[in-house]
C-alpha cells in the first residue's frame, strides 16, 4: 500500500466485508480474532508500559471481541490517587505532558490559585501503543489473516 489512507481504506472495505459472513461465522471469528490476535497485541501494549502508571494503564488495555482486532486502552473510571482517569495518564504518557495552566477557583475554606496540569509527564511521551502496534503490525495482520483463512476454510468443510 502506497499511503496510510490506501491502507485505511482496505481496512474499511475488508470490515464492511467481515459484516456480510453469516452470524455463526462471525461469532466464531470474533473469539478466534480476540484470543489468537487482539489479547497478544494487548499483552504486548500491557508490557511496554513504564513508569509510576504502568499497572493502571496495564489494567486498562483491553481486548475487544469483534471480527477485527480491537484494543481498547483507557476509559473514564478514576484509577490513581490524584482522581486521574486512565484515558487521562493514556494521553499524558503517549505525547507527554503540556503547559497548560488550571485556574482553581476560591471557595471559603481555600485560597484560588493556579497550577500547571500534565507535569508528572515527559515532554516526549513513551509511545507504547502506537509504538507497540507499529513494531508488531505485520506480525498482527499476519496472524488476523491466518486466523480469518482458518475459520473460513473450516466453515466451508463443515459446510
Amino acid at each position: 500500500m502506497a499511503t496510510g489512507s490506501d491502507f485505511a481504506a482496505a481496512c474499511k472495505q475488508a470490515s464492511r466485508q467481515m459484516r456480510r459472513l453469516p452470524a455463526e461465522l462471525r461469532r466464531a471469528l470474533a473469539g478466534e480474532v480476540r484470543d489468537q490476535v487482539a489479547e497478544p497485541l494487548a499483552a504486548d501494549i500491557r508490557g511496554a508500559w513504564a513508569g509510576p502508571y504502568a499497572h493502571a494503564l496495564a489494567a486498562a488495555t483491553k481486548a475487544r471481541v469483534q471480527t477485527d482486532p480491537q484494543i481498547v486502552v483507557g476509559g473514564t473510571r478514576r484509577v490513581v490517587s490524584g482522581g486521574a482517569s486512565a484515558r487521562a495518564l493514556v494521553y499524558g504518557t503517549e505525547w507527554g505532558g503540556g503547559r497548560r495552566v488550571k485556574a482553581i477557583p476560591r471557595t471559603p475554606q481555600r485560597k484560588g490559585h493556579r497550577r500547571r496540569t500534565t507535569q508528572q509527564f515527559p515532554r516526549q511521551g513513551q509511545h507504547a501503543v502506537y509504538g507497540t502496534i507499529h513494531r508488531t503490525l505485520d506480525r498482527t495482520l499476519d496472524r488476523w489473516a491466518d486466523v480469518v483463512a482458518d475459520i473460513i476454510d473450516k466453515a466451508l468443510r463443515d459446510g
